[in-house]
C-alpha cells in the first residue's frame, strides 16, 4: 500500500499515512525507498536542518541504466560459452573502450546503439519462472539517459532494436525465441516504482557518494536526523547490487548490534 507521508510527532517518526488516508502508528519507521523520496517527499524538508536537506536535494540520482526482460520459447546459446556457464552472470563489455563508447551518447541525451549489458537467465535456477521448455532473460542495459532527446515514447522501440541487434551477435537466433519483451527505461522505473530519477542504485555509486558519504554526510549509519526514522535501501552503504547488505546493516543498527 502506497505511503503518502511519514508522520512526525514531537520531533520523532511516529508512523505513516497511507494513500487512502489510514494512519499506522509505530515506534520506528524503516524506509526502503530512495533517500530523496523518503526525506524530501514522505518526511518533508521542514523536519530537517536546512544544510542536511540541501545535501539530500543535491544527491545525484539520475538513472542511466535500463532493464530488459525477455520471455523466450527456448534456451539461447551464446557464442563461445559452455552450456554449464549459461546460468552465470553474462557481461557484454569486451574492453574499456567499448564501455567508454557505450557511455558517450548518454552525455548528449541519447541512448547507446551498442550498449553494455549484464545478463542473467533466472529460470535456469528457478524453473517456476517459465513454462517447461521456455526461459526468461533479464538484463541491465547501459547506457540509457533519463531525459532522452526526443522523448522515450518515440525512442524506446529504437533502443530495443539496438539491444536485440547486440544480443543477436552474441546469441545467434535469440530474436526468433522472443515471445514477449519488456524494456524499462529510467523514466519507466521512476514512474512504476517511485524511484527518484529512475536510478536503480537510488543514487550514483561515485567516490563522493560511497561508504560513510552514502547517501549524504550525516546519514551514513542508516539512522536519520529525525529520531525513529531509518533507511535500509540501495541508497545506503554499500549501495545497490550487494543484495540485502544495506537491509542487514540497518537491522543491526536498529537492534543495537553496532
Amino acid at each position: 500500500t502506497q505511503v503518502e507521508e511519514i508522520i512526525v510527532r514531537n520531533g520523532r517518526a511516529a508512523g505513516v499515512r497511507l494513500r487512502k488516508g489510514e494512519e499506522l502508528q509505530a515506534d520506528l519507521v524503516v524506509s526502503n525507498a530512495d533517500p530523496k523520496t523518503t526525506l524530501l517527499r514522505l518526511l518533508g524538508a521542514r523536519h530537517l536542518e536546512a544544510e542536511f536537506a540541501r545535501r539530500v536535494q543535491h544527491l545525484r540520482a539520475v538513472g542511466t541504466a535500463a532493464k530488459l526482460h525477455l520471455a523466450l520459447s527456448g534456451r539461447p546459446q551464446f557464442r563461445g560459452l559452455p552450456a554449464a556457464q549459461l546460468g552465470e552472470r553474462l557481461v557484454i563489455a569486451p574492453d574499456l573502450d567499448y564501455i567508454e563508447r557505450a557511455f558517450n551518447p548518454a552525455k548528449y541525451g541519447e541512448f547507446s546503439d551498442r550498449p553494455v549489458m549484464e545478463i542473467t537467465l533466472p529460470s535456469l535456477h528457478d524453473a517456476s519462472l517459465a513454462p517447461a521448455g521456455h526461459e526468461v532473460l533479464s538484463a541491465v542495459v547501459q547506457y540509457a539517459p533519463y531525459d532522452l532527446k526526443g522523448g522515450w515514447a518515440a525512442g524506446k522501440e529504437r533502443f530495443l532494436a539496438a539491444i536485440m541487434a547486440v544480443l543477436e551477435e552474441h546469441a545467434p537466433g535469440i530474436g526468433a525465441l522472443v515471445r514477449h519483451a519488456e524494456l524499462l527505461t529510467p523514466l519507466d522505473i521512476e514512474q512504476q516504482f517511485g524511484i527518484t530519477g529512475g536510478h536503480w542504485h537510488h543514487g550514483e555509486l561515485s567516490l563522493d557518494q560511497f561508504m560513510m558519504l552514502r547517501p549524504v554526510v550525516g546519514a551514513a549509519q542508516y539512522s536519520m536526523p529525525v529520531d525513529g526514522l531509518y533507511l535500509c535501501g540501495a541508497g545506503c552503504h554499500p549501495g545497490g547490487g550487494v543484495m540485502g547488505s544495506a537491509g542487514r546493516n540497518a537491522a543491526r543498527v536498529i537492534c543495537g548490534g553496532r
